[in-house]
């Protein structure tokens, strides 16, 4: 049972903002909000992790990003000046949550996206990125959930890749940026 208040602090790739306690209501809303789901999955905390302190882990960080190897030469090539991305490991991640408390981190991947103006290209790197966060998710059970990577604005492909990452990999939803070059997700294409 999610009790008491949540600390949301701020993403290193996606600027910093200070942090803000959320009361569980907000938190609910929230999650409900950009799809969060607890069936059928493996992201709600099935263990107990404990923190550097020893303490029970109980926080659900739903916004980490993750940079599978495969997408960090593309953020390097292209000069994206994602810096946090570039040094991203597992076990950074690990010691960030158990000095946090968090026990479970629900994996999407940063901006700019897997799109960088090619269709062929952004297919590849959504669905290496995808089967990399599922592997993440399985190895380490109710430590890890995943958004997956759409190669929007592929249409056809991106429902293909939802079939996928949800059906196969059991993501346990989808991560969308805000635009895509210069169409944002309400746009009729």
């Amino acid at each position: 049972m999610l009790e008491g208040r949540f600390s949301f602090a701020g993403c290193a790739c996606c600027g910093d903002t200070p942090p803000a306690l959320v009361s569980r209501r907000g938190f609910l809303a929230g999650a409900v909000s950009v799809g969060l789901s607890a069936t059928g999955s493996a992201a709600w905390a099935q263990s107990e992790p404990a923190t550097a302190s020893g303490q029970k882990a109980h926080r659900i960080d739903i916004h980490h990003h993750l940079a599978p190897p495969n997408y960090i030469p593309e953020l390097t090539s292209r000069k994206t000046n994602q810096r946090p991305l570039v040094e991203w490991t597992v076990q950074k991640t690990l010691d960030i949550k158990g000095q946090a408390g968090i026990a479970t981190s629900m994996l999407s991947i940063s901006e700019p996206g897997v799109w960088f103006g090619e269709d062929a290209e952004a297919r590849r790197l959504a669905r290496e990125t995808n089967e990399w966060g599922a592997g993440l998710v399985g190895d380490f059970p109710g430590r890890f959930g995943l958004f997956a990577s759409l190669p929007l604005p592929d249409v056809d492909a991106s429902l293909r890749e939802i079939a996928y990452a949800m059906d196969v990999l059991k993501a346990d939803g989808i991560c969308m940026m805000t635009s895509y070059g210069s169409k944002y997700i309400g746009d009729r294409s």
